[in-house]
């Protein structure tokens, strides 16, 4: 992901991404998670 590593585990990745895919999680929620959930690489 551009030199962007995501930490979260993929439970929790496929959890978002269904999250997002149901319009269950905003846009600001999502933006959220990305910065507590990556780092550079």
């Amino acid at each position: 992901m551009n030199a962007w590593e995501i930490k979260a585990s993929v439970d929790e990745q496929e959890h978002l991404v269904l999250a997002i895919a149901s319009d269950e999680l905003w846009r600001e929620a999502f933006v959220e998670w990305l910065q507590r959930n990556t780092t550079a690489s």
